[in-house]
């Protein structure tokens, strides 16, 4: 099967610093790919890449198999790009039910047509109501975004995702900042868009039972650079991989970069 997404000698600089190093990998279609590593090895900065947020120094970025390293975020957007921040990036003075028929309104050509049809705007009313239930927003619908408790937010980021036809979603951090009881929902969420098939998920997350739990495939970075990859029980036994987080990192616990 073809990746649906790959990165080709993917560099970064900032002034004389190298930030991303020459990374070449491929991110397989419908799997759920976690990338790891120790604080500063790149993964943020990598994702930003990925998403548009910043541009490489040298290196290409191809999706379906075309080349996107020049595209904007819009435009990466609508090809089936979308990424969640470690802060919610929802409208608070709307509803949940707004937040994601406005995201499912602008997923659809039909809306920006001069007359769109009625079936149009029945269509994705019935649209927005299946992703509600899908990311467990259920009784929520009529709650304005900003009055969600935090963990709720994040499953609205997610919902948004979802009813803008994403194909390639990236997650950053989707537990940052939530409480220890909201976990177990987004990590419900996350494991049922998972288990559809219909979405390829990659994911940056520091809590390790998580990344173990969920992950097909584990990508890890070091230093910039692409370290190992392959599967959790692999890469958990990898000499080089202990080594990175153990010496590397001087006994520090694994955290986010």
């Amino acid at each position: 099967m073809e990746p649906i997404l790959a990165t080709k000698n993917l560099s970064v600089s900032f002034g004389e610093h190298d930030v991303i190093k020459g990374i070449n990998l491929e991110i397989e279609r419908g799997k759920l790919t976690s990338i790891i590593g120790p604080n500063g090895a790149g993964k943020t900065t990598f994702f930003n890449l990925l998403s548009g947020q910043v541009a490489p120094t040298k290196g290409e970025i191809y999706f379906k198999n075309e080349e996107i390293t020049k595209l904007s975020i819009p435009l990466r957007a609508r090809r089936g790009i979308g990424r969640s921040f470690q802060l919610t990036n929802i409208f608070p003075e709307l509803t949940v039910l707004e937040n994601i028929r406005l995201a499912t309104q602008s997923s659809n050509q039909d809306f920006y047509s001069i007359f769109p049809r009625f079936s149009f705007f029945s269509r994705q009313q019935e649209e927005a109501k299946a992703v509600v239930e899908k990311c467990m927003l259920k009784g929520k619908e009529s709650v304005l975004a900003k009055d969600l408790a935090h963990g709720e937010k994040r499953k609205l980021e997610l919902a948004m995702l979802l009813a803008l036809k994403t194909e390639l979603l990236l997650l950053d951090e989707p537990t940052a900042g939530i409480s220890i009881e909201e976990i177990p929902a987004i990590l419900e969420v996350i494991e049922t868009i998972k288990r559809e098939g219909t979405h390829t998920i990659v994911l940056i997350e520091h809590k390790m039972e998580m990344v173990m739990y969920l992950s097909d495939r584990l990508i890890v970075l070091f230093n910039g650079e692409l370290l190992a990859s392959g599967n959790p029980q692999e890469i958990i036994r990898d000499q080089r991989v202990q080594t990175a987080y153990l010496g590397g990192l001087h006994s520090e616990s694994i955290k986010s970069g």
